[in-house]
């Protein structure tokens, strides 16, 4: 039994994974429109960023501390990101309220869509995955941002959203087609900010 058991282990992190990227979203693919409440209680309609470059971000949760880590990057680099002629999309699983709670100690200058139905993620395909959530724990990289993240936010939120959940980026050109759809190695790998900025 126990050899069987270690097989069917084996057959799955392999196979399971290759299934999921099978859904993924891919390059030259039409970015499928959505409609969203902000955390300001604004209606965002991907629609009607027609004719602009889009950097649309998903993130875990908003007590995540990688996740923390790089929306401060995005807001530190966001006058060169949007020099570039890009609009910058968030997207968490954590509620509105929950977001604004952040917000007030961090004043972020584009939308953050609170999902905690999965409407966006489902239809970006964003993934779970229990082994790229295990293997984040072997990365030097991952642990160093987990570090900081931490210290971004002393106090202490609850976890209101997957904790296998993966990160993924998408870049969507004036046209509304995908350029790049990036999702991440592990639970705090995220395309690139140079490829932004390059």
């Amino acid at each position: 039994m126990n050899a069987f058991w270690g097989k069917f282990l084996l057959f799955a992190s392999l196979v399971i994974p290759l299934v999921s990227q099978g859904q993924r979203l891919k390059k030259g693919q039409i970015a499928p429109l959505f409609s969203g409440i902000d955390i300001q209680g604004d209606t965002i309609e991907l629609g009607k960023y027609k004719g602009k470059k889009i950097l649309l971000a998903f993130f875990r949760y908003a007590s995540c501390p990688v996740c923390n880590v790089r929306m401060h990057q995005l807001i530190e680099n966001h006058d060169s990101i949007q020099a570039k002629g890009y609009q910058i999309i968030a997207v968490f699983e954590s509620a509105n309220n929950t977001l604004k709670e952040y917000v007030t100690e961090t004043p972020v200058p584009f939308p953050i869509i609170g999902d905690p139905q999965l409407r966006l993620y489902k239809k970006y395909r964003v993934e779970k995955s229990f082994w790229k959530t295990v293997g984040a724990g072997f990365s030097r990289k991952t642990k160093k941002t987990m570090k900081e993240g931490r210290k971004l936010f002393a106090r202490k939120h609850k976890r209101d959203g997957h904790i296998t959940r993966i990160p993924a980026d998408f870049i969507i050109d004036p046209k509304g087609i995908i350029i790049n759809a990036y999702y991440g190695k592990n639970i705090g790998d995220h395309l690139p900010l140079i490829e932004l900025l390059k």
